[in-house]
């Protein structure tokens, strides 16, 4: 059990991100440009992030007509059917990192459609590596509807289709962006972390191969690089690296400290996911979690093995990556004799602690509430 001043802790940390969110939320409030306390132009930036996305399919898909019109349709009922129906976090983030750094830029109303733009680019990216993950994972549903290739009329065409949402990724850049001196920036940026999240993916897939349990593959070393890797850069750092490009910032250390600070948080975001898997109420996250029966690489079960005496060890082995229920009981049972959900609440705290201190004495002033908005919006989440 957390001691009192633990639980006290929690509590301050509770209510101060409560003013800290309310002060960087989506909507109206005032942000730092660098220059002194201002009042930006008031939009619902949520519904304008959304409508971007029909005009942006629009001008991409351009030359339509030098291509067969039931390819064009393919490509368009695919890009409306794999894209949109998330919560618009990751290109929700560049809006809000912009904001923060230099909240003049958004004033022009092109110029936040542009941004709009760049924040669509990482949910295409999350797109096309979900047709791609779904397709290695034999998965079956995605976003509550059948996944894209187990449509009967798709199949293997996903494989084409992903390497179609790619290639759209930098017509939207070059639509937007080709005319700034920031172009060549942003496609570096973009080529450098699809590559690295995809050598995640590849570790991730060589470390839990379908259909093949072996625990001793699972070390922390090779959790944590599958964590930054496969999801941290592209879900925080990504954004964020978007947003000091188009506001401006050029200074090489303050990339390097984006990006320190952003696989820390990624980390912490997926622990947190793979704690919620096991111990997060169903009605609440919206699934049942399967990563016990799916063999999944997780923080609990490399956490266990660590943890584990020899006869605990033989359990985990003998139970872990199977579907049948009272398997998948042992495996929670012995999660509960190790302790784990008290293990992860410690490490949450101490490793907000963490992240604040990186945050405060490594971040500059105009990206410490970006910073911290990021921390907010995931800090004892429960979904």
């Amino acid at each position: 059990m957390a001691s009192d001043s633990m639980k006290s802790l929690s509590l301050s940390f509770g209510a101060a991100f409560a003013v800290g969110y309310a002060a960087y939320s989506l909507y109206g409030a005032v942000y730092s440009n660098g220059s002194g306390q201002r009042e930006p132009v008031k939009r619902n930036d949520k519904q304008l992030f959304a409508d971007a996305f029909h005009r942006i399919v629009s001008d991409v898909m351009h030359d339509e007509a030098d291509h067969p019109k039931d390819c064009m349709k393919w490509v368009r009922d695919m890009i409306e059917y794999t894209i949109p129906g998330g919560k618009n976090t990751r290109g929700l983030s560049v809006l809000q990192g912009v904001k923060c750094l230099k909240a003049s830029v958004l004033d022009d109303d092109e110029m936040h459609f542009r941004v709009c733009a760049l924040g669509w680019c990482i949910e295409w990216l999350q797109g096309m590596f979900l047709v791609a993950d779904d397709i290695m994972d034999n998965s079956t549903t995605r976003r509550g509807k059948k996944c894209w290739y187990r449509n009967e009329h798709v199949g293997m065409i996903a494989v084409n289709d992903a390497l179609m949402l790619d290639a759209l990724i930098y017509r939207i850049l070059k639509t937007y962006f080709g005319d700034t001196k920031y172009y060549t920036t942003l496609m570096d940026l973009y080529h450098e972390v699809t590559y690295d999240t995809t050598a995640g993916e590849l570790c991730d897939l060589l470390t839990a191969p379908i259909g093949q349990v072996d625990l001793s593959r699972y070390t922390m070393e090779k959790y944590c690089y599958i964590v930054k890797y496969k999801t941290a850069l592209y879900s925080f750092y990504l954004p964020v690296a978007s947003a000091m490009i188009v506001s401006g910032v050029k200074d090489k250390e303050a990339f390097k400290t984006a990006r320190d600070i952003c696989c820390h948080i990624g980390e912490y975001f997926q622990i947190q996911d793979d704690y919620l898997d096991c111990y997060g109420d169903p009605e609440v996250i919206g699934k049942i979690g399967t990563d016990i029966e799916d063999n999944k690489c997780s923080w609990l079960v490399c956490k266990a093995l660590l943890l584990a005496n020899a006869q605990q060890l033989e359990v985990l082995k003998a139970n872990y990556g199977h579907e049948d229920k009272a398997k998948v009981a042992k495996v929670k049972e012995l999660f509960a004799q190790l302790d784990l959900e008290n293990i992860y609440n410690r490490y949450e705290e101490e490793s907000y602690v963490t992240m604040k201190s990186m945050i405060d004495t490594r971040a500059d002033g105009p990206s410490k509430p970006l910073y911290m908005w990021l921390l907010a919006r995931i800090y004892k989440r429960t979904k």
